[in-house]
């Protein structure tokens, strides 16, 4: 690490940049990784923050460390940690989520008041 940052290298590194944000700004961080033009190396618990702005993981297990697509990633974690049913509530939360900060940015106050319901809605299912 102390040769990238020596090299001036276009790098972030970021430890669990989601633990203390709200879903707003967790989508505002999100377009701004996309966005950045250089490297980013992230330690992160965030499932979904994780597919949305990698491109890969690299995984730690028994001593090793590999390199996974973020297909085999989704599947795994799928696998492994949630249920259909789960994960099917959480993208639509997470799309509605998204729905209502374009209703919000266009002061398209109604859109928002009803997305909002569709969402206290889906979270009283989690």
């Amino acid at each position: 690490m102390a040769k990238v940052a020596a090299s001036k290298a276009n790098m972030l590194l970021l430890d669990e940049p989601t633990s203390h944000l709200d879903t707003y700004s967790q989508i505002a961080l999100e377009k701004a990784i996309k966005n950045y033009k250089g490297a980013v190396l992230m330690i992160s618990h965030d499932f979904y923050f994780i597919v949305n702005c990698m491109d890969y993981v690299l995984i730690t297990e028994d001593r090793t460390i590999r390199k996974m697509s973020m297909r085999k990633f989704r599947k795994m974690i799928y696998a492994k940690h949630f249920d259909k049913d789960y994960l099917e509530i959480e993208q639509k939360k997470k799309s509605v989520e998204t729905q209502i900060e374009l209703a919000l940015n266009d002061t398209n106050f109604e859109l928002a008041k009803v997305l909002s319901a569709k969402l206290e809605e889906l979270i009283k299912l989690l």
